[in-house]
């Protein structure tokens, strides 16, 4: 019993200084994320869009230790993201959780989006619910994948036209 106790108590003892490098609170209000090293860049193209948020582009950074980034013509946020199977699978589903941001009413939303890659293209659709109750219709699109070479995501934001 007190092996077993010691032990447990070892192992949250080391998480909790694995994780302390990685989430701080310095002032005990706000909470301090680093980005992981940079993995994969997503481009999507929604064919059917939601009407509150109607950009028809978008584009994910994704880092290795399960933060995003996003941004379109009228989004600008980050976010966590657990990936079911891999970026090398034909079929993956990613979940996603918003952090509270202007973009959702400084709220969070949840997303989850499969991807397909195909012969002729790669395809996704996206189920979302948010905060406020709103039933948002299923969404989809088309995607491209490549790596991603941006390590300081928070300078990124749309450019295009």
């Amino acid at each position: 019993m007190k092996a077993s106790l010691f032990t447990s108590l070892l192992m949250m003892v080391s998480m909790s200084a694995h994780a302390d490098g990685l989430t701080k609170s310095p002032d005990g209000k706000t909470l301090s994320v680093s980005f992981g090293a940079p993995t994969f860049k997503q481009v999507l193209h929604y064919r059917k869009l939601y009407d509150k948020k109607p950009f028809p582009d978008a584009e994910i950074y994704y880092f290795s230790n399960g933060m995003y980034k996003i941004i379109s013509q009228g989004e600008n946020h980050y976010g966590v993201y657990v990936l079911q199977g891999t970026f090398d699978d034909q079929t993956y589903t990613i979940r996603f959780i918003s952090l509270p941001s202007e973009d959702w009413g400084n709220k969070t939303a949840f997303h989850q989006l499969t991807f397909v890659r195909g012969e002729q293209q790669n395809v996704f659709i996206q189920n979302a619910i948010v905060d406020t109750g709103e039933a948002i219709a299923q969404q989809n699109g088309t995607y491209t994948l490549e790596k991603n070479t941006v390590s300081n995501p928070v300078p990124t934001s749309w450019k295009h036209d």
